[in-house]
């Protein structure tokens, strides 16, 4: 027979739990003839145990958990102290502040070496809850509450064992056991049960001439006075663990919190349950063909969690409850943890592994509070993209390679919620009639949302995360984006207040190069930031940042980027930074940087620097003016400076591509110079793309303009590499 762990814990101190442990220890080796060991782990009451087995001197956990990790059981065994009872013990240390300074790994090792060696591990564990406590309580087949019979003790320990609950231990496994009942007393037995909120395992007797005898003397009751009504209780609960089976229907508990997690997937539904779960099914609606029967028992059992909810817990009134307090957000999540973890242990009475536990009661609880399986992607750090086709298909990029992931939504009612759920604090709508959205989450990602009938296959979402502490020029150089003397240049043409560009496609990183151009900007700069979805993290103190509208549900209230960037005019600004041209506001944006607003910053979707210039002609066409293609373009070679080309390459890295510089125009054609450049060699044996970056030879126009400045840059900065350091008069 495996080992059975039977802890004994409180609430709190004085209710007599070390008399029960030492007790049911000598019981239980009474009634089963087997090897029994009490280990003390109660460092705030260290010596109590060995006090009442009468034992003045023995070796302690505290003597030896130095070179713990050298002992295996075998010489392990010596340190166990015998008692003449026949019952071994293993003090936890010899002073509480010995007892305070032990390492819980240390603690762990000991527990796993007594295993081995012994049939029944009764621990006295320390009141309330500590590491060293749950280190016990997970390897247990019984987790007994002792509670003195007092309405205040009751309530302590019924408190106790909610909040065991909400550490995700199978309320299954939990006991309660009263000590002290006066049945003389007011409090029945049926007012404990009422009190603890189910029947105690067992009340004992108030024998305290019994009990005072014993501890005078030495020598535990059960075996001092075996003929008191007292002991013989302890004898009797012991039969009842061993020969009704208790503590083995506690260790089957035990067990399945051993098992591997895949068996999650074999979670049993009853019927009755199943019934349930249809409703809700039908109910929720938006299942696009999806019935009961497709879906696992860990997802049933979840959905049918989520369907008693509101019995439990009205999420909608303790909102208001709460209010605007600063920890809303734990709180409202501690709530709904309790309540989950309650309702798993009525209706997922076969989930007993711990750590499932707490993963169903994460699952449900991000799906009740937040974007449900999106959550653990939103907090990992090395995604940077998630894309959500459909329930079943959710893709993430990590670490700049996108794949598919484990995730999946349970069906369309769940992915359409999380939806409502981002849009909904924005004063956004989504429906059929506006079944698309922009929108952007607490933390700054950026989402798009489209939902049936305009996504065949189901809602979709997609998220562009942006880092909590935005990158900067050195994030970009570890990572190969750009080099140091091209930085230098950049930061030299923003605080020589020259108007850029920043080319490139979809998911090339523009809105992270713009961002760390914008750090470039002095302090003491008046900038105007205007965006669809306000993404920029600019760190200087004046900063006014403008946020577009949508129109509302009756269709007026529009706030368009091109209104924003009018109305940027009349701020008096410095500086002028558009997250990204991609209408009519471009012609706004060139008539600003032909009037006196130097220094804008602004971003195109485009291929190439070329592409660029006719990207943002066309957007000009946008407004209306009916003006020629010839002053269309005077405008913008007046306008911009520079046109700063980014991509994604094929290994999911970044990289600035080329710098051009806007030098005038030949004919009806803008002319542009290439000043950097990067240029693809091939790729290496993990297909990661090799090049070179550095400097085409050709010396910018601007450079006379930064001289005027006072801005250096360093010596040979614009030199192609062929020439740097190369004698006169030599190839």
């Amino acid at each position: 027979m495996a080992c059975r762990f039977v802890v004994v814990a409180a609430a709190r101190d004085g209710v007599g739990k070390s008399t029960f442990a030492v007790n049911i220890a000598l019981s239980l080796l009474k009634e089963t003839r087997q090897r029994v060991l009490l280990i003390d782990l109660d460092a705030a009451g260290v010596g109590d145990a060995a006090a009442l087995l009468g034992v003045t001197e023995a070796r302690t956990i505290a003597d030896f958990i130095p070179y713990v990790d050298q002992l295996t059981p075998q010489s392990f065994g010596p340190y166990i102290q015998a008692h003449a009872s026949g019952v071994g013990l293993l003090p936890l240390a010899a002073t509480p502040q010995a007892a305070m300074k032990l390492p819980p790994a240390g603690v762990r090792k000991v527990l796993d070496l007594a295993g081995p060696l012994c049939d029944y591990v009764v621990v006295d564990a320390g009141a309330g809850v500590d590491p060293v406590n749950v280190l016990a309580m997970e390897r247990a087949a019984g987790i007994f509450l002792v509670a003195s019979a007092t309405p205040t003790s009751l309530a302590a320990t019924r408190r106790f064992a909610d909040h065991l609950q909400t550490l995700h231990f199978p309320q299954a496994l939990v006991k309660f056991v009263v000590n002290d009942h006066d049945a003389a007393g007011a409090l029945t037995k049926e007012a404990i049960a009422s009190r603890l909120g189910r029947p105690a395992l067992v009340v004992l007797p108030r024998d305290q001439s019994t009990t005072l005898d014993a501890a005078l003397r030495g020598a535990p009751f059960v075996s001092d006075a075996p003929r008191a009504l007292l002991s013989r209780t302890y004898d009797a609960l012991a039969r009842q663990l061993v020969e009704k089976g208790i503590l083995e229907q506690l260790a089957a508990v035990e067990r399945g919190r051993g098992q591997a997690v895949e068996g999650h997937r074999s979670v049993e539904v009853t019927q009755e349950q199943d019934k349930a779960i249809e409703g809700f099914l039908k109910a929720r609606g938006g299942n696009r063909g999806k019935s009961r029967t497709d879906l696992d028992g860990r997802t049933r059992l979840k959905m049918l969690i989520h369907k008693r909810m509101p019995e439990v817990l009205d999420l909608k009134r303790l909102d208001r409850e709460i209010g605007t307090r600063p920890d809303k957000e734990k709180l409202l999540r501690e709530r709904a943890e309790a309540a989950i973890a309650k309702i798993l242990d009525e209706e997922g009475a076969g989930v007993t592994d711990r750590n499932e536990r707490r993963r169903i009661v994460k699952e449900v609880c991000d799906e009740a509070l937040g974007l449900g399986p999106l959550e653990d992607l939103l907090a990992d750090d090395r995604v940077t993209e998630i894309m959500v086709n459909g329930r079943d298909n959710v893709f993430a990029e990590i670490s700049g390679k996108l794949s598919r992931t484990e995730y999946s939504f349970t069906d369309d009612a769940q992915l359409l919620a999380v939806i409502e759920r981002i849009v909904t604090p924005l004063g956004r709508r989504i429906d059929e009639k506006s079944p698309m959205v922009d929108a952007r989450l607490p933390d700054g990602s950026r989402v798009n949302a489209v939902i049936p009938p305009l996504a065949i296959d189901g809602p979709s979402i997609t998220i562009r995360k942006f880092a909590k502490v935005p990158l900067g020029v050195p994030d970009l150089i570890r990572f190969g984006s750009l080099t140091a003397d091209l930085a230098d240049l950049l930061r030299a043409c923003v605080q020589a207040r020259l108007n850029i560009v920043i080319s490139g496609g979809t998911g090339s990183g523009k809105t992270t190069l713009l961002n760390v151009l914008s750090s470039f900007i002095p302090e003491d700069d008046r900038i105007v930031t205007i965006e669809d979805a306000a993404e920029l993290q600019l760190r200087q103190p004046h900063i006014v940042r403008l946020e577009s509208r949508p129109a509302n549900i009756e269709g007026v209230g529009e706030v368009r980027i091109r209104d924003l960037v009018k109305n940027s005019l009349r701020m008096r600004p410095d500086r002028i930074v558009v997250g990204e041209c991609r209408g009519a506001e471009a012609v706004d944006m060139l008539q600003a940087m032909n009037t006196g607003h130097d220094g804008s910053l602004t971003t195109v979707h485009a291929n190439t620097p070329r592409d660029a210039l006719a990207r943002l002609e066309t957007l000009v066409m946008f407004a209306g003016l009916d003006l020629p293609s010839r002053a269309i373009r005077e405008q913008i070679m007046s306008a911009i400076h520079i046109i700063v080309q980014v991509s994604r390459l094929s290994d999911g890295s970044r990289r600035i591509l080329s710098v051009c510089e806007v030098s005038g125009m030949e004919a009806q054609t803008i002319t542009l110079q290439e000043v950097f450049a990067f240029k693809q060699t091939g790729v290496d044996a993990n297909r990661k793309v090799l090049g070179t970056f550095g400097p085409t030879g050709f010396v910018p126009k601007f450079v006379s303009k930064l001289g005027e400045l006072g801005i250096e840059l360093p010596r040979n900065v614009f030199a192609a590499p062929e020439r740097v350091n190369v004698p006169r008069g030599r190839a």
